[in-house]
């Protein structure tokens, strides 16, 4: 009978630890949770800025404005831009909270120093850097200054080498045309394909850049790095560690690194073995002009690696390559919904190049000013959601009395200031040539920026300040001389019915519809100049 008490005793004893253990549990779960939400709103407890989309009051309010963002982010934005107008207002998704900057603002900022207002700390953070892997050259800025110092200087003297690849890739990509009927074609594929080429012929040359496994990674990378953010985007933070880790979130980025590194390593191995040979035998060695290069001269001798070049040389794809192909992919839509403007920039070009010998340079290039203008037309009627992305690295006091405090995320809301009829006039009206004339207007008055590459901080396609997107200008080259091979040769249009798709909308990730097709036709007649 004691037996029996005593285990009894055991029993009940264990039923009580059990008990304890399970509420004990149970406590520090609810408070984690309880921390956690907290923390989630305790983001805005700094700035005390009204928060745009915000539906109902508490943290389930804000759930569900971050939920609405990531399917109606143009609206919530809108809203909160007329209903806060000229004010400082907060939107709120799973990743971050934004402080929208005003117009004002935007100058005021523009030349602020790094460690104060980051460009690069806001693109970690945005891309999720600890989730995807994007991280690991975090304080440097190897690609801003390769293209800053090296790719601007060089834009003069890789003129020929982007005209020949350009033609090479569209008689490889480009489906063949007659002039006696249209053709349907999905020309995005065609774009992406003529830009990653022409762009590595740059950054990698030859035979790099007509390496089919390189076109691969180039032109997928990137697609398939924002889907993960994207995918990341809909999992709530709180949570978003556990579902990165379980889903290895970074697979992606491993696997184009480790590819990367297979096609690259031969190269960077030959090149940094013939340099060190001409060191050690006193000769001068002469340097490849390309990307590859640039980075091999600039990263300090812990990443001079097969690796870490490789893996620089696929971050210049994603931030050069998508970004021109949607670009150039918006205007040609445009230029297809406004016929009217096609035989006008048709005929600048012909006698643009005529004049020059039928040769097509930089200098030929900068005469196209009513190609610049449609461009930059194409780029304020379709431009991201937010530009001009920063984190605070410092707390800072604005003029007007604003408090950034440290740690904010803040972003200009380009797509509110090129619709704005305070900032440009009849901005509803797509007019492909506003800019053009509005430089006749402007002659000789400094003061007015239409060029397409010139930032503002109206103008904001290209970003503004210290941190404008300094591959502008050869994007730009790229674009025009792309445009002038494509307009000089066909005539293209949508298809009978059909007109121009509307843009696509995740979030704040904005994209042309890139599964549309146009009509080509060749133009009659024998080809008007040599280099086509």
């Amino acid at each position: 009978m004691g037996i029996l008490m005593r285990l009894t005793d055991c029993a009940e004893d264990k039923k009580l630890h059990d008990y304890s253990f399970l509420s004990a549990s149970l406590v520090l779960l609810f408070l984690g949770l309880f921390l956690l939400l907290k923390k989630e709103w305790s983001i805005h407890s700094s700035t005390k800025f009204p928060i745009a989309g915000i539906e109902s009051p508490g943290y389930f309010g804000l759930v569900k404005a971050r939920a609405r963002f990531v399917s109606n982010a143009f609206h919530i934005v809108k809203s909160g831009y007329h209903k806060y107008r000229g004010k400082n207002f907060v939107v709120t998704t799973y990743n971050y909270d934004i402080v929208i900057l005003t117009h004002d603002q935007v100058k005021e900022l523009s030349n602020e120093p790094e460690d104060t207002v980051s460009n690069q700390a806001s693109g970690i953070e945005r891309m999720m850097a600890e989730h995807t892997g994007l991280g690991r050259f975090d304080g440097h800025n190897y690609l801003s200054e390769a293209v800053r110092i090296k790719l601007i200087q060089s834009l003069g003297t890789i003129t020929d080498a982007i005209t020949e690849e350009i033609r090479f890739a569209l008689d490889t990509e480009l489906p063949e045309c007659t002039a006696d009927e249209w053709r349907p074609i999905g020309i995005f594929t065609t774009i992406q394909r003529t830009v990653a080429r022409t762009s590595s012929r740059v950054f990698a040359g030859l035979p790099l850049c007509r390496n089919e496994d390189w076109l691969t990674i180039s032109t997928r990378f990137t697609r398939d790095l924002f889907m993960t953010v994207i995918e990341l985007t809909r999992i709530p933070k709180p949570i978003r560690p556990f579902y990165a880790w379980m889903f290895d979130s970074k697979r992606v980025m491993n696997s184009y690194r480790k590819r990367a590194e297979i096609l690259l390593a031969p190269t960077i191995q030959r090149r940094l073995e013939e340099e060190r040979l001409a060191e050690k035998n006193g000769a001068v060695y002469e340097k490849p002009n390309d990307m590859l290069q640039w980075l091999t001269d600039l990263v300090e001798p812990r990443h001079k690696t097969t690796d870490s070049l490789s893996e620089l040389q696929l971050m210049t794809t994603f931030v050069s390559i998508q970004g021109t192909s949607n670009t150039f992919l918006n205007a040609l839509f445009d230029l297809a919904a406004h016929q009217e403007c096609v035989q006008p920039i048709r005929e600048e070009m012909e006698a643009a190049i005529s004049a020059n010998n039928g040769v097509i340079d930089r200098a030929t290039l900068r005469k196209m000013r009513k190609t610049d203008s449609f461009f930059k037309e194409s780029m304020r009627k379709n431009p991201p959601l937010f530009t001009f992305n920063r984190k605070i690295m410092k707390s800072i006091t604005l003029s007007d009395g604003t408090c950034l405090p440290k740690g904010a995320m803040i972003s200009a809301p380009v797509s509110m200031f090129s619709t704005d009829p305070d900032f440009v006039e009849d901005p509803e009206t797509f007019d492909g040539f506003r800019w053009y004339k509005k430089s006749l207007e402007a002659e000789g008055l400094a003061t007015h920026n239409t060029k397409w590459t010139t930032t503002s901080a109206r103008d904001l396609g290209f970003g503004h300040g210290r941190h404008a997107c300094p591959g502008r200008f050869f994007a730009s080259d790229v674009m025009k001389t792309l445009l002038a091979f494509i307009i000089l040769q066909y005539d293209f249009k949508y298809p009978e019915g059909q007109s121009r798709p509307p843009t696509l909308e995740t979030g704040e990730y904005f994209s042309p519809n890139t599964t549309k097709k146009l009509l080509f036709k060749k133009l009659p007649g024998p080809k008007k100049f040599s280099f086509l």
